[in-house]
């Protein structure tokens, strides 16, 4: 039995060996009647409010650890003041 008969046998017998058939076109979703134009521009909307919603939460997540950044750095250099005081120097 040579190799090419036993990789065919191994197809059959796994289902390896049928092609699936290639999408040639896609239907257009196009809303005709005036509920489904009104559905789509309804779901538009929502998937806006969604992306708006997220850039907000993200914006305010920006700005809060900026926040936390500043107020961090502030009291690195008032401790490094009261350090250089302790020390003797200027």
């Amino acid at each position: 039995m040579s190799l090419f008969s036993f990789v065919k046998a191994g197809k059959k017998i796994f289902g390896k060996g049928k092609v699936s058939p290639t999408i040639s076109s896609v239907k257009p979703n196009i809303p005709t009647t005036k509920l489904e134009k009104t559905k789509s521009k309804l779901a538009i909307v929502k998937q806006k409010t969604k992306a708006s919603k997220a850039k907000l939460n993200q914006t305010l997540f920006n700005i809060d650890q900026a926040s936390k950044k500043a107020k961090e750095a502030a009291k690195d250099k008032r401790n490094e003041r009261i350090v250089k005081k302790f020390i003797g120097e200027k």
